[in-house]
């Protein structure tokens, strides 16, 4: 197998090995408002079933958004997403209102409000996710209050990163870019690097509950997967394969 330094010549930054290692540190392993939290890897090992609640907006539209992308999600990582009209069946809901109603929400499906206190006052909308004692997440909820999220053009953006997040890659960095996980960027669809993220995160060469050690050591190795497989190549073409971003032709 061919070492990635012999691919680095002529590639963007997002292309290159130590950013991608650094970046999926970052973006997986880190928790922007539990930095204390001990970190470890987490992703699903399980189908998602989601619940959609719509109490503000067009529910057809916020349905259709969810599921197009959530077909993309599977495209890239391998794990099958399906809909439910049955709360009691879901292991994520997706709650779209108003932003005078987020904490009743926050308070009826995740917890306390005050836990999440910096979240609430700092987001436009919000993730939450639950994981079992070996690190699998279990259940998920997302918190859109729409009146909010249109008033600051961040509607579409809103649906895309918090259902990704709910993947696994639950941190925001501005050091991470291009990517829908840096808040000060422009990017509303998953990028090229986003894409290449996912496909770590769901590499059968990891495992739900690597410590942050464990997952470094595998890195290399896992990264070096795509270079062979050609996915970091291509990356740029294959992120739009079944987006949003192709289906709404921006």
């Amino acid at each position: 197998m061919l070492t990635s330094s012999a691919y680095a010549q002529g590639y963007a930054h997002w292309q290159e090995e130590n950013y991608i290692h650094d970046s999926f540190l970052t973006i997986a392993l880190q928790r922007e408002y539990n930095p204390s939290q001990t970190p470890r890897l987490v992703r699903w090992e399980k189908p998602i079933i989601v619940y959609i609640e719509s109490e503000a907006g067009d529910s057809s539209l916020q349905e259709q958004l969810l599921r197009i992308h959530t077909r993309h999600l599977t495209r890239i990582t391998g794990v099958p997403i399906d809909f439910t009209s049955d709360i009691r069946r879901a292991n994520i809901i997706a709650s779209f209102t108003t932003l005078d109603q987020v904490e009743e929400k926050v308070a009826r499906y995740i917890g306390d409000p005050e836990s999440i206190r910096v979240a609430l006052d700092e987001a436009i909308c919000l993730g939450n996710f639950g994981v079992n004692s070996r690190g699998a997440i279990e259940r998920g909820v997302i918190i859109i209050p729409v009146d909010y999220a249109r008033q600051n053009a961040r509607f579409l953006d809103c649906i895309i990163e918090e259902i990704t997040q709910l993947l696994g890659l639950p941190n925001d960095s501005d050091n991470v870019y291009p990517s829908i996980f840096n808040d000060v960027s422009s990017d509303i669809y998953l990028s090229p690097l986003d894409y290449i993220l996912l496909k770590i995160l769901y590499s059968p060469r990891l495992k739900a509950g690597m410590s942050a050690e464990q997952v470094d050591r595998l890195l290399p190795t896992v990264i070096n997967d795509l270079y062979y497989l050609g996915i970091i190549d291509d990356a740029a073409k294959l992120v739009q394969v079944g987006s949003l971003k192709s289906h709404i032709g921006d």
